[in-house]
């Protein structure tokens, strides 16, 4: 048996390498593999028809930066804030890839294009199969989905909705009360979770998750953020197999990967027993599963396996996004005391009893209406836009090659100050109307178009109306109710967090003292 000497010195290995008769051969591999590498840069940083946009030149040369910072540490969207206001609203971000500003990408690349063939979505960008879902599908295959889903979201479907929701809210405020009575500080973030999830189950499959009632995350729920996360950490190790040992050792890859399965299975099976039931098991009672499950006059519809793949999305749209948005709006409402005291204000002005708090009635609270959508500004839901593929078009004047991937950042966007004064401060005066008497003069040039939490063209979210009138909902009931504070130590909340798509939220503990009339 053949023995190898392994204290052979550094120093002799080389010499020996050198005298090998493959020494010849691995100096030229060695060589073309720099002078490939070499010419492959030079020919992306001046010579590749995007050379014509700013940015720089390290993501001109490869994506794996923007994919790391995207995918595994979750700081791209920090990063890429401010290469916009290094290099303008266009930035090139990789070998194949733009940032463009909202200011010109919501129009010129997410609206609709007339005869113009339209931006489809990156595929399986949001998790694997998305396709076939609303999320993915092509132009065609989209309208079908919309189509479905319309009748879910109308105004009739919302006043059905609004019905179904009451309970759980009434639930959140029963349990808040009884914490607020004990003075036990609460993380707001797991109880508007609760809430949340507990409606979206309700709505989508008529089956809440029970978290508000058991007050604690069910399964499926915690599976979600993992989930978010493995769907993030997959399509890094997806474009970059050879650094999967790398991942797991870093994040949990492998771990993560498989949340995401699972959890994606979870809601195959959860979907599948509902199908079961029928399109509308109980009667004068729909949930979504009924409008996506119903038939044409044709006979047409959506196929099983599209029900399927529409479930997580719908779930997702009922709940994370909403939950973000509130947790937000919490945390840069109590950091503002002027605007903390304002709406209370404004709130308990408007209603004699909690019970007038409605969906309806808090529409028209100006300021109230104002500190949302601040909120939604400062902190967006989705922080990045699902990316779009050039078919080949101009965009602000300039060719776009077919192929190229862009994106509009709703972060980026809405902290640009070519937009917004004092971008990166929390002022709901910005969008009063200047009838107003609080109106500020000063934001009187903020390009208030470029706002979009829920997208924009005909691929925005159909539950915007629906999303913005829980949050206003439960925003007043709990200030009619309870005043608060952010706990010491909150100071950071935002700005240390990290984004998968989904912000990545930390616990918000708030402390909460119940009015003295509040039941």
């Amino acid at each position: 048996m053949a023995h190898y000497d392994f204290n052979i010195g550094l120093p002799d290995f080389a010499s020996r390498l050198g005298s090998s008769k493959f020494a010849p051969l691995l100096l030229i591999g060695a060589g073309l593999l720099v002078t490939s590498l070499a010419a492959t840069a030079i020919y992306r940083i001046w010579f590749h028809p995007l050379s014509i946009f700013p940015g720089p030149k390290y993501l001109a040369i490869t994506n794996v930066t923007e994919r790391w910072m995207s995918n595994t540490s979750g700081t791209w969207i920090w990063k890429v804030s401010g290469l916009h206001r290094t290099y303008g609203p266009i930035v090139r971000i990789g070998p194949n890839r733009l940032a463009i500003d909202g200011s010109i990408g919501w129009f010129q690349v997410y609206a609709m294009r007339g005869k113009d063939d339209e931006f489809p979505k990156y595929p399986e960008y949001i998790f694997p199969g998305d396709g076939l879902s609303i999320l993915g599908a092509n132009q065609v295959n989209h309208r079908r989905h919309r189509r479905q889903f319309w009748s879910a979201f109308n105004d009739q479907a919302l006043v059905e909705q609004e019905i179904v929701i009451q309970p759980y809210t009434d639930m959140l405020l029963q349990r808040l009360s009884e914490r607020a009575k004990e003075g036990k500080p609460i993380n707001i973030v797991d109880w508007i979770n609760f809430l949340l999830f507990d409606i979206a189950g309700e709505l989508v499959f008529s089956q809440p998750f029970d978290c508000l009632d058991k007050q604690e995350y069910h399964p499926w729920v915690s599976n979600f953020f993992r989930a978010v996360k493995g769907n993030a950490v997959n399509r890094f190790v997806k474009h970059y197999p050879i650094t999967s040992p790398l991942i797991n050792f870093l994040f949990t890859g492998k771990e993560q990967i498989q949340r995401e399965a699972d959890h994606r299975n979870m809601t195959f099976h959860h979907a599948m027993q509902r199908m079961k039931l029928g399109e509308q098991p109980t009667p004068g009672r729909r949930d979504f599963m009924s409008f996506l499950m119903r038939r044409n006059r044709d006979g047409g519809g959506l196929t099983d396996p599209e029900i399927l793949v529409d479930c997580p999305v719908l779930i997702g749209a009922s709940s994370e996004t909403t939950t973000t948005a509130l947790s937000g709006f919490f945390f840069y409402l109590g950091s503002s005391p002027q605007a903390y005291q304002r709406l209370v204000e404004e709130v308990r002005s408007s209603f004699n009893a909690e019970s007038e708090i409605d969906m309806k009635s808090t529409k028209r609270l100006e300021y109230l209406n104002a500190t949302v959508d601040e909120a939604l500004r400062v902190y967006p839901p989705a922080a990045e836009s699902p990316p779009r593929i050039s078919p080949g078009a101009e965009v602000e004047g300039k060719y776009i090659p077919k192929g190229v991937v862009v994106s509009v950042y709703q972060w980026g966007t809405n902290h640009n100050p070519d937009n917004f004064a004092d971008p990166d401060s929390y002022i709901p005066e910005r969008w009063l109307q200047p009838s107003h008497p609080l109106h500020d003069p000063k934001y009187a040039n903020d390009n208030r178009a470029v706002f979009r939490p829920f997208g924009f063209g005909m691929r925005d979210c159909l539950g915007k109306n629906l999303a913005h009138g829980e949050i206003r909902v439960v925003v007043s009931r709990i200030l009619y109710r309870f005043d608060f504070e952010l706990a010491p130590g909150q100071e950071d909340w935002h700005s240390s967090q990290r984004c998968f798509l989904a912000w990545d939220k930390k616990p918000l503990i708030l402390t909460l003292k119940p009015r003295d009339f509040a039941p």
